[in-house]
């Protein structure tokens, strides 16, 4: 604020003050303004000539920099409107709108903040949202943003006010002042004389809980009571309703601690294997006994209560061996007796059944339970028994239901092969542990074993079973059928949270799945029959059953043998691939491919001798030779497949093949006829087919037949282009093309090779590129005495000029000559098309030409007009020498004609 700022806020502030009605409305320069209030007064802060306020992003100039906003506002009426401020907090500068110019801070936009803390007033301790004993001295923490309304010019601390304090009782009441060690005090009209105020004053001894009214009962009852702020000048309170956003307005709760304990359970009922909690809500610092009513329970096996968890905070818990001390504590209810006595001995001698419990001091604690598959499925009743502040005996009392849990299982299908993984997988609710066993056809009636079908279970012996573990809600187990033993066939999974057998699942939940097992098999999936030689060959296909050791590949042909295995993939499909180092060794013709599966077993019962001359099989003994492959008296292509195919059918050999035939071709490559004869001018597109395999790339290079060594002094040119292109697979044959850009090759004859990347395919052809067709230049029109232009396909010599508007048919003076216009056409030339640079040179020549060809034409017109000019002036001065009396003619159309006898 400058000098003559300064000196105006005085004045207006001596003339003014006694009449300010609301003293929170006036705004001195650069004062806070909060979001919500209204009726504002910004006379003081923005003073003529400043009509506006501007807001200026953080870090930038006022005095420099173009404002991120602008608005006007009212002087007398100035209201901060949460919607349009609210991301624009921070100064905003005084702003002159006829001269674009930015003074000093009118007015400082503030988020208004409360926030309420409930402390102790002997230890000034934050108890927010906890318990207290009944008679404990409280105070109200205020950490807020907003006192500085109370520095605003005219503020009066006894008459106005900024912030109310409102206390909701357990009952839903509404207090609006509280007792303390002075008496009663107001809460409305709070003036924050800082960031950090107490309410009520420290010095009153604060909000006294334990206060009595006249009858001698408490004045406030036992429970939560919420200390909320409500802004209260200016209207703010009802304009920030708008926002969604609150919490810039933070109340606190506390809790009145009772005469009464109060016992709560997580659920009311609890699937057996699960665990659950209890509350207890008492008064902070008093124990408070805790136990299970268990009833007859025995504690064996399928008869025991849940149990407390050992180790909690604020639980403690005889040990199992005793002393009994917590044990011993006889509750008023029972008749002397202990609560030891009153729970199972077994197991851990009875103490997980009880507890002495210490509440927090919110006067609170959470005790957790658990249950297992011994738990028995009934409902139980929680006790608790305390004395309060006041010496009274409370008991209090909460059930719940233990209930049998659920088991599930699942897999991705029903039909496997034998040899294939079975994925299992489910839930258990019951325990961590699954156990799983199998029933079916020629397994034991009461069930085996998942893993080995043919051992039996024994009810109650987990050893016996097969065990899932998981995270004690989901488990799942991989099973590998072949190596269970068993045939095809149908069979049932059972899925159970403890180790029972088929006749004893009347105490626990189950679930089966059906699982049926077929014999594997094997596939080609392999579409390509045809492959060149060079070529790779891709053999895919799927498989079922053991996959572990894979497929063979046999591959017979004309004094050719092959023997490969390759390994299959989880999802049951392998890939196998020929080389094209292989098929280039391949002769043309055809070769069968037989593909071998080992069976549930995963070993190949046939296969080829070390040296590849022998076909060995386990029948009638392990290696013995079925028929002979390599060397005399051999068997070839056809014979030897179909020698293997009669030893796979054997019913002593368990192995499963297909066949699969492929033929072998010499490489090719044809070239398209049309596209070996093209036009300058164009792109070049050379396109063909081949049997070469669809993706591999062919080698195009193409050079000028003229191409050989020159002289130093040869000027001939040469032309060529090269490349490579893809190989694509169309509906029936493979194609290939490949483009020449526009300009790269000229008019001529051209030798094209084209060549395989990956074999010894290759093609020669004759490539013809023939000259571009340009329009040719009429040069027989020649320019006639009279100026006119005259075609020679016109054999009536009809004048060709332009016509004359009326405004331009005027007469001239006697004696004077009108000379029609030369009407010149546009020259052929600029018909001549735009061409690439190579197809310029080699036009040059001509273009010279035609251009020398319209320069004649123009200087032959230029001289006839210089001459006809010459002989009218000769003319007319021989007249003027001679005869007065010049015959000029008038025709048909009013053009003027020469005498027939000049």
């Amino acid at each position: 604020m400058n000098h003559y700022q300064t000196i105006f806020f005085i004045l207006f502030l001596l003339v003014n003050i006694a009449g300010v009605s609301a003293a929170t409305t006036l705004i001195p320069p650069g004062g806070e303004v909060f979001l919500g209030e209204e009726g504002l007064d910004l006379s003081v802060a923005l003073p003529f000539p400043f009509d506006a306020i501007a807001f200026f992003p953080p870090g930038s100039s006022p005095g420099y920099d173009i404002p991120l906003d602008i608005r006007t506002v009212e002087r007398r009426g100035f209201a901060v409107i949460p919607s349009l401020y609210l991301d624009r907090t921070g100064p905003w500068y005084q702003w002159d709108s006829r001269r674009g110019a930015a003074g000093s801070v009118a007015v400082i936009v503030r988020e208004p903040r409360v926030t309420v803390r409930i402390v102790q007033v002997t230890t000034m301790e934050d108890i927010s949202s906890g318990t207290i004993p009944r008679g404990t001295a409280l105070l109200m923490q205020l950490d807020t943003n907003i006192g500085s309304v109370a520095q605003r010019p005219g503020y009066n601390k006894n008459a106005d006010g900024i912030l109310d304090l409102l206390i909701t009782t357990p009952g839903g009441g509404v207090l609006s002042g509280v007792e303390t060690r002075s008496g009663w005090i107001s809460l409305s009209g709070v003036t924050p004389e800082g960031s950090l105020q107490t309410v009520p004053p420290h010095q009153t001894g604060g909000w006294n809980t334990g206060a009595r009214g006249a009858g001698g009962g408490y004045l406030y009852a036992s429970g939560t009571y919420l200390v909320q702020p409500r802004l209260a000048f200016n209207r703010i309170n009802e304009n920030l309703q708008s926002l969604e956003r609150t919490s810039y307005i933070r109340g606190a709760s506390v809790t009145l601690g009772s005469d009464r304990a109060k016992i709560t359970t997580s659920d009311d009922q609890v699937i057996r294997g699960n665990a659950f909690t209890v509350t207890i809500s008492g008064t902070p610092s008093y124990p408070v006994y805790l136990w299970v009513d268990a009833g007859q329970k025995s504690g064996s096996s399928g008869d025991q209560p849940p149990m407390i968890l050992f180790s909690q905070e604020g639980v403690y818990q005889d040990t199992p061996n005793g002393p009994y001390t917590i044990g011993s504590y006889r509750p008023s209810s029972y008749g002397g007796t202990s609560i030891r006595d009153l729970v199972p001995h077994e197991p851990y001698g009875g103490v997980k059944y009880y507890a002495r419990v210490l509440p927090d001091r919110d006067g609170k604690r959470t005790i957790e339970f658990r249950t297992s598959e011994q738990t028995d499925d009934t409902r139980y009743t929680i006790r608790i028994e305390s004395q309060s502040a006041t010496g009274q005996t409370i008991s209090e009392e909460a059930s719940i239901s233990v209930v049998k849990g659920y088991v599930g299982i699942e897999t991705e299908k029903e039909v496997f092969a034998i040899g294939e993984e079975v994925k299992l997988s489910g839930y258990n609710t019951e325990s961590c542990d699954t156990y799983l066993f199998i029933t079916g056809p020629n397994l034991p009636s009461n069930g085996a074993r998942l893993d080995r079908p043919r051992q039996a279970v024994r009810n109650g012996v987990s050893s016996s079973f097969t065990v899932a573990s998981g995270d004690c809600e989901t488990w799942n187990y991989r099973l590998y059928t072949g190596d269970l033993g068993i045939d095809a066939g149908t069979y049932t999974i059972y899925a159970v949270p403890s180790p029972v057998d088929r006749n004893n699942l009347g105490s626990v939940p189950y679930q089966t799945i059906p699982l049926t097992l077929r014999r594997p098999y094997v596939s080609l999936q392999t579409q390509v029959t045809d492959v060149a030689r060079g070529d790779s060959l891709y053999l895919t296909g799927r498989s079922s059953g053991a996959t572990r050791s894979g497929v063979a590949v046999w591959i017979f042909g004309k004094n050719y043998f092959r023997y490969d295995q390759t390994s299959i993939e989880r999802d049951g499909s392998f890939e196998y691939k020929i080389p094209g180092a292989e098929t280039n060794n391949m002769v043309t013709g055809q070769y069968s491919v037989i593909i071998q599966h080992p069976m549930s077993n995963g070993e190949f019962d046939i296969w080829p001798d070390g040296p590849r001359h022998l076909v060995l099989g386990n029948t009638p003994y392990p290696g013995a030779p079925i028929f002979r492959i390599g060397g005399s008296g051999s068997l070839q292509g056809p014979e030897a497949a179909n020698a293997l195919i009669t030893a796979l059918n054997s019913p002593f050999i368990d192995d499963t093949y297909t066949k699969y035939d492929i033929r072998v071709n010499s490489p090719k490559i044809t070239t398209d006829v049309g596209s070996l004869t093209q036009v300058a001018g164009t792109p070049v597109v050379i396109s063909g087919t081949t049997n070469l395999a669809s993706g591999s790339r062919l080698l195009l290079e193409i050079t000028d037949n003229r191409f050989a060594p020159t002289s130093k002094g040869d000027s001939q040119s040469s032309y060529g282009y090269s490349g490579t292109t893809e190989i694509w697979q169309g509906d029936i044959d493979r194609f290939f093309t490949f483009t020449v850009p526009t300009g790269r090759l000229a008019p001529g004859e051209y030798r094209l090779i084209i060549q395989a990347v990956t074999s010894d395919a290759v093609t020669t052809e004759l490539l013809t590129i023939t000259a571009e067709q340009i329009p040719a230049i009429d040069t027989t029109r020649e320019v006639n005495q009279t100026g006119n232009i005259t075609s020679p396909d016109d054999q009536h010599g009809s004048n060709v000029s332009p016509s004359l508007s009326p405004s331009e048919n005027i007469s001239q003076p006697e004696g004077f000559v009108t000379l029609p216009p030369v009407s010149v056409q546009p020259s052929p030339i600029s018909t001549i098309p735009v061409v690439e640079k190579s197809e310029f040179e080699f036009g040059s020549s001509i273009l010279i030409l035609l251009a020398g060809v319209v320069m004649g034409a123009i200087i032959v017109g230029i001289g006839a007009l210089i001459i006809f000019r010459k002989r009218g002036k000769e003319e007319q001065s021989d007249d003027s020498a001679g005869d007065d009396g010049l015959d000029i003619d008038h025709d048909s159309n009013g053009e003027v004609q020469d005498d027939k006898s000049h």
